[in-house]
């Protein structure tokens, strides 16, 4: 009976220590085109994401960058513009299951993803005016997708 209590107090203590190691943050945002975007940012490594518009993602309380919606028209009007404008150098074009993206430096000092998540009438510009290393990781804590 002994062990077996103490079994179950083990037990319990890690299942308490378990919930408490939360690898993720996201928010839900109803967007002006009436799609319902999910933002889900990865916070092992000490990044947080605001639950506000626009949505930001700090680490150890600087903002490193920000995103906010738009349209799909207006993405498409970003894209053009950023593989145009002779300010701006496009870095890398991909897409994946969720989203399409362009990444691309403005004026040399704005690291910028011009992205848009599938199935849906809703894009984001995100915006990093660091360095392209820090807005690449930024990129990468992050996914996106349209919640039904």
């Amino acid at each position: 009976m002994k062990k077996g209590f103490k079994f179950l107090i083990v037990i319990g203590i890690m299942l308490l220590t378990l919930t408490g190691c939360t690898k993720s943050k996201a928010y839900t945002f109803k967007v002006d085109t009436g799609d319902k975007i999910k933002v889900e940012l990865n916070i092992t490594d000490g990044y947080d994401l605001s639950s506000s518009l626009p949505f930001t993602i700090s680490k150890e309380g600087n903002e490193l960058s920000q995103g906010t919606f738009i349209t799909i028209d207006s993405y498409d009007e970003y894209v053009s513009a950023a593989k145009t404008s002779s300010l701006a150098k496009v870095i890398e074009e991909k897409s994946n299951n969720n989203i399409e993206y362009i990444f691309y430096s403005y004026n040399s000092s704005e690291y910028n993803y011009i992205i848009k998540v599938k199935d849906s009438k809703t894009g984001i510009l995100l915006g990093n005016p660091h360095t392209q290393e820090e807005a690449e990781k930024c990129f990468k804590l992050l996914t996106f997708s349209l919640e039904k």
